[in-house]
């Protein structure tokens, strides 16, 4: 190889990080917008003339629990694509940022609720509630991985990390009953969920049918 050929390759080869950057940069943006879009609506909402409070509810629990679909989704997804996606690594190295938000839209929904109701006495009066109580117990498990979702918590929980990150599956199941009983129907969290649980199902599926081939 002569010293042009060389130089074009380096070029190739700067010219390809330049634009590997690039397009990360452009993602970044994109996922900061899409996790802010929802608190933009609510605050878009705010500005009309009959709003309550109350109307914060329902979008800010959504927001919350579809985040939280969307952030397990990567896990299944990334098993699918066996690593040869660079769209799904970039999307597994913010996984657990994402899964952060879905909390902080969480914390935000409690805290509407907790300036709606007005009174402690309110809402020790409704916690029995089943629709109720599962949204604090939720709340309160999806805590946990939140507050571990960092470098220096996995290096001080160690063999316990992963265990406290696998809360986020009763989570889901409490999310779902939670909206279920709000919403009157289970068609509107199902149908949220469905994607989630589809990927799931497919990676599990996936490896099955490919160890039936290789016995064949």
């Amino acid at each position: 190889m002569n010293s042009a050929q060389e130089g074009s390759g380096a070029n190739r080869m700067v010219n390809g990080v330049g634009q590997m950057r690039s397009w990360r940069r452009i993602a970044n943006v994109a996922l900061a917008v899409l996790l802010a879009l929802p608190l933009g609506l609510m605050l878009q909402g705010a500005q009309q003339e009959d709003w309550v409070l109350a109307d914060a509810l329902p979008p800010s629990g959504e927001a919350a629990a579809l985040i939280m679909f969307a952030a397990m989704a990567i896990g299944p997804l990334a098993r699918l694509a066996g690593g040869r996606s660079e769209a799904v690594r970039w999307l597994m190295r913010r996984r657990r940022n994402i899964g952060v938000v879905a909390f902080a839209y969480a914390a935000l929904h409690l805290g509407i609720y907790i300036v709606d109701m007005g009174a402690f006495d309110l809402m020790l009066a409704e916690i029995g509630a089943p629709g109720i109580w599962t949204g604090w117990l939720a709340l309160a498990l999806m805590a946990l991985p939140a507050a571990a979702s960092n470098d220096r918590a996995m290096r001080f929980l160690r063999g316990w990390w992963k265990p406290v990150q696998r809360l986020v599956y009763p989570v889901v199941a409490l999310t779902l009953v939670h909206w279920a009983i709000l919403m009157y129907g289970w068609r509107e969290p199902l149908v949220h969920v469905a994607p989630m649980l589809a990927l799931y199902a497919a990676a599990v599926i996936r490896p099955l049918f490919a160890r039936k081939r290789t016995d064949r």
